[in-house]
């Protein structure tokens, strides 16, 4: 949830798994408008590369895209570069992150046409597993703001920031939370995650949604249902 829109009202942000971005504008006492699908400031939707076509009911690539066969899953809104509005920090299938630049201000946003790739000595950062969800955050507390995401093999993984102020390197990935066992009891895949301090003892401590597969006994199409678990910081 972010003021996206700069009228002062927090508005409900998602992604959607066809590929776009869509904004529901708040309205005050909690109130939200219908979604909307978002767009550059080219006036084109919000997508990377690839995409749900409904008018062909198939996959279709956007074709000036730089990354045609990236598939948006995931993003969230982050003032990413410190200058007073919010960014996108998007997610893709295959487990890349993303960042889709804020070149207005933060009362008339205006998205750049392109995205920029999150990269490490010219290597994509990339989530083992695949499945991007990415969580931007300090989570080790100096003052450097991180990357978190699940995955879809379960499990929960941090690249912690260290670059400069205006210049974020994020060389390494750390485990956080291990890929599911897919055991019951146990945190299942496709994780998704949130950072804050759940039970108020003045640290992040980690939500994580996820999904289960439940297969029948005998056969035949398996179950799926998904929890949420709180991980607290020890």
């Amino acid at each position: 949830m972010a003021d996206l829109t700069g009228d002062g009202q927090a508005d409900l942000f998602t992604a959607c798994f066809e590929g776009g971005l869509y904004l529901l504008a708040g309205k005050g006492s909690g109130q939200f408008a219908a979604a909307v699908p978002m767009k550059d400031k080219a006036g084109a939707l919000l997508r990377l590369g690839q995409y749900w076509n409904e008018k062909k009911e198939d996959w279709s690539k956007l074709p000036d895209a730089k990354y045609r066969d990236e598939h948006l899953i995931a993003a969230t809104p982050v003032d990413w570069d410190g200058d007073g509005d919010f960014d996108l920090v998007q997610g893709s299938a295959a487990g890349r992150f993303f960042l889709r630049k804020n070149e207005g201000t933060a009362k008339a946003p205006a998205f750049a046409v392109e995205s920029e790739r999150f990269d490490n000595r010219n290597e994509p950062i990339t989530v083992p597993g695949g499945h991007c969800m990415p969580v931007v955050v300090d989570w080790d507390r100096d003052g450097q703001l991180d990357l978190i995401s699940g995955s879809g093999e379960g499990g929960v993984h941090w690249w912690r920031n260290e670059g400069k102020k205006g210049k974020p390197r994020f060389p390494h990935c750390r485990q956080l939370l291990a890929p599911s066992s897919k055991k019951p009891g146990e945190p299942g895949i496709r994780t998704q995650v949130s950072a804050a301090d759940f039970d108020d003892d003045g640290d992040l401590d980690l939500l994580v949604g996820d999904c289960h597969i439940v297969e029948k006994e005998g056969g035949g199409d398996s179950d799926w249902h998904g929890y949420v678990w709180v991980l607290r910081r020890q």
